[in-house]
């Protein structure tokens, strides 16, 4: 948060770069932090605002774009989403987008966002950081989340009380995803100026980290049929991408609970230790109590081989998941 509230501060102040990196997996404050933007700069305008898709336009579009003066308005924007040019792994750089960084157009304020993790060593991000500003966009702390609650509440002419916010937080840490549970919590409640536990229960959905321990769980007990069908179900809602993310990041909170409490750590302090909500570092012991270590690794290595084979396109998402489940069942007999 204060990154985000260091860089509205400047936007007030006038302070401007002509270029940025906004990255993280906070997607909610860099759409907030963009719309910002254009309305300081651009407002209304949209001869002067431009936005692209990295993943389909080419750093020599881009550049092209970024490069064209301002028509009667002394500034332009550009903003390219799901920006791939800084992530690791990729190909070599590319020259236009090189050139076009080590002297950006003072007439542009161009940004660059994506969810992406970044790789620092690369000379873009260097680029940008030289002569721009990168800004990592994180999921806010628990008590941050709950502040802002209580401040949405404020402007709505309610209040939270004791419990309820933590029972909101049960939705996760993504702010999209807050914020609508909390929009539907604020209609549930109609004129009541409390807003309780029991009414944040009332409207929460189950959301894909709740679809994914529930996953998990059938898969620790050998459910596979059980576990593919929550899996079908949140396709239904969610790309096969992030379903793979999502059941892969669980995979390791477990191998990394169970190394932590072998060592001794305590499962109070588990919360702290994986940076995760005390409620999902809950399940998370459950889970990695009764799940063999080598199972929970066997099937974490054949996510990794799934993700790599999906991207590839030698494989759909779907189907090679459940290829590698009955395979899974064939081998492996856990106990009950």
């Amino acid at each position: 948060m204060r990154y985000f509230l260091d860089l509205l501060a400047e936007l007030e102040k006038g302070e401007i770069a002509p270029v940025y990196l906004f990255y993280g997996p906070e997607v909610y404050l860099q759409r907030e932090a963009v719309r910002r933007f254009r309305e300081a700069l651009v407002g209304e305008d949209a001869l002067n605002y431009a936005t692209l898709d990295g993943e389909e336009a080419s750093p020599r579009e881009v550049v092209e774009i970024a490069d064209t003066l301002p028509l009667f308005s002394s500034r332009r924007l550009v903003v390219v989403k799901n920006a791939p040019y800084f992530t690791s792994g990729r190909q070599k750089e590319d020259p236009a987008l090189i050139a076009y960084l080590r002297r950006p157009s003072a007439a542009t304020c161009l940004i660059f966002c994506t969810a992406a993790a970044v790789d620092k060593r690369r000379e873009v991000y260097k680029l940008v950081q030289a002569h721009g500003r990168t800004v990592e966009f994180t999921h806010l702390a628990p008590e941050d989340l709950k502040k802002w609650f209580q401040k949405r509440a404020r402007q709505a002419g309610k209040v939270f009380e004791p419990g309820a916010a933590d029972a909101l937080l049960a939705a996760g840490r993504e702010l999209t995803v807050l914020h609508n549970e909390l929009e539907k919590v604020l209609a549930y409640t109609g004129d009541n100026p409390a807003i309780t536990a029991a009414d944040v229960a009332a409207v929460l959905t189950p959301t894909g980290e709740e679809t994914v321990f529930a996953a998990v769980d059938a898969f620790g007990e050998r459910r596979y049929p059980a576990a593919l069908a929550k899996i079908r179900a949140l396709l239904e809602t969610e790309p096969a991408g992030v379903v793979l993310a999502l059941l892969a990041r669980q995979l390791r909170l477990i191998i990394l609970a169970q190394d932590f409490l072998s060592a001794g750590g305590r499962s109070e302090a588990l919360a702290r230790e994986l940076g995760v909500h005390p409620f999902v570092a809950k399940k998370v012991t459950a889970q990695a109590r009764r799940f063999p270590r080598t199972e929970v690794e066997e099937l974490f290595r054949s996510l990794l081989e799934l993700d790599a084979a999906v991207k590839t396109g030698r494989e759909e998402f779907l189907a090679g998941l459940e290829r590698r489940l009955l395979l899974q069942g064939l081998k492996k007999t856990i106990p009950k």
